[in-house]
């Protein structure tokens, strides 16, 4: 009997499954996922500015000497050593500086703490200098100011009235002014004594075919971080500004100039935040310029906000919103952009290029061959994804820009350690590690009909401004 029990009781459980199976099947809500409001905020903070107390030539980077011929941007003026009369040559350096004042004083402390510089001439002679002693000059005397003598992350030349103006506008990472023992590099013997040497580690200045850039009032140099280039030179002056040729060389000068330096000795790890520039698209190269390019310069920033993901498809009734928004983006030339309110777009369903989710995204496969946003980003998982409206506002809070398009991403990590931007379209091969979450904020050069409309204050008609290992929490 009492095996029949449990032959009874066991029967029963197996149909009391059965039977709530099947009202799970015909239960449609059970099986399909409701969608749920959720709130994420998302952080970084990269408020200081990177300054680089060093540089050093790359095994990538050329060297040329600058000869003697008209200068670029006053072709009147010749022999200058700013002429586009550009040799070849070989050499090496490594500097490494301290900047500790800003403002010309004869107490000023800045020096150079280490340098090695080489090279060989035009007349095949070898030059090296081991030494410089910074001019610490005293507030308001000479033709400009010195910063000190050394200087970090200054605007200078073009009209700007620091140094020459047959210089273009360009961006000096590293500036000094000193005076130098030339000497010869094989027997160590000095060959000129105690002359001016101008040394900047800065934007590039040269186009592709090492033609410069005749710009004097808009820096139109290469800011991209990668392609900097440092210029040493020994100028035809003594310390009064009469003319003083340098001895043992065969023209009077000495200009020096290497490509695709290293930027050394940071105060922090640049590749944190920085600026996509206009350039070649990574995935497709035959469009140019765009936003999409792996050409970058290092800035400061920080930025918080929240988002709320209230509707899961586009509606102008969407209730997706973001708030206590507060975006901060700093050139190192000194130029800030500031963002504090958007507006999330509620769009009809169905319209426009491609859905907004409602305005705001989650876990959303994005980019590549997907059909939401630009095939000239790859294929990546958007853990925040949001289209909206924005004014741009300069570092006073002035408006410089209104009602402009902007697209925000927390998402996987889309470019490698050398910031250069995936390719893969088809598959996300993105880096999905936790520690690894960047965000792009990208004000686009379009009207809010896909018109071509450049911003107006960012130099270039858009921004895309990307942060990496940022925080992403559950409100």
């Amino acid at each position: 009997m009492k095996s029949n029990r449990n032959y009874f009781s066991i029967n029963i459980l197996i149909i009391g499954i059965l039977v709530t199976l099947m009202a799970c099947s015909n239960d449609n809500s059970n099986l399909t996922p409701q969608f749920q409001s959720k709130s994420l905020n998302s952080t970084a903070n990269y408020a200081d500015m990177t300054l680089f107390r060093g540089s050093k030539n790359s095994t990538t980077g050329a060297i040329y000497e600058v000869l003697p011929g008209p200068a670029v941007i006053n072709p009147a003026m010749s022999p200058t050593p700013f002429s586009d009369n550009i040799q070849s040559t070989e050499g090496a350096y490594e500097i490494e500086v301290d900047d500790l004042v800003d403002i010309d004083a004869t107490t000023s402390t800045d020096a150079v703490k280490s340098v090695n510089i080489t090279f060989t001439a035009n007349d095949g002679r070898k030059f090296k200098i081991d030494q410089i002693n910074i001019i610490h000059k005293p507030e308001g005397t000479g033709d400009h100011s010195f910063f000190g003598g050394v200087g970090l992350n200054k605007v200078m030349h073009g009209d700007t009235g620091i140094g020459t103006a047959l210089m273009p506008k360009m961006l000096a990472y590293i500036t000094l002014w000193g005076l130098v023992d030339l000497k010869d590099a094989s027997t160590g013997a000095i060959v000129a004594s105690n002359r001016i040497i101008h040394i900047m580690t800065a934007s590039k200045v040269r186009n592709s075919n090492l033609e410069m850039i005749p710009e004097v009032t808009l820096d139109k140099s290469d800011h991209d971080t990668w392609m900097a280039e440092t210029h040493v030179i020994l100028i035809p002056q003594d310390m009064a500004g009469n003319p003083s040729p340098v001895p043992g060389t065969d023209h009077g000068f000495i200009h020096m100039m290497w490509e695709n330096v290293e930027l050394t000795n940071e105060t922090r790890d640049w590749k944190k935040v920085y600026e996509i520039l206009p350039g070649p698209a990574a995935i497709n190269e035959a469009m140019n310029p765009t936003p999409f390019s792996n050409k970058v310069a290092f800035g400061a920033g920080s930025y918080s906000f929240d988002v709320m993901d209230n509707s899961e498809e586009d509606s102008e009734n969407s209730e997706d919103l973001v708030k206590n928004v507060d975006i901060k983006y700093q050139r190192p030339n000194g130029e800030m952009f500031m963002i504090n309110n958007i507006q999330i777009i509620h769009k009809a369903n169905s319209s426009g290029d491609h859905p907004y989710f409602g305005g705001v995204g989650l876990d959303r496969v994005m980019h590549g061959n997907t059909g939401i946003g630009t095939n000239l980003m790859p294929k990546l998982t958007s853990y925040i994804t949001l289209w909206g409206i924005a004014d741009l506002k300069d570092g006073s809070g002035n408006v410089i820009a209104s009602n402009r398009l902007i697209h925000i991403m927390v998402s996987s990590r889309s470019r490698n350690d050398d910031l250069k931007l995936s390719t893969a379209t088809d598959v996300d091969s993105t880096d999905k590690s936790p520690n690894n979450i960047e965000t792009h904020i990208i004000i686009p050069p379009l009207d809010l009909e896909g018109n071509m409309s450049p911003v107006p204050g960012t130099g270039h008609g858009f921004l895309h401004l990307m942060f990496e290992n940022v925080n992403l929490t559950e409100n």
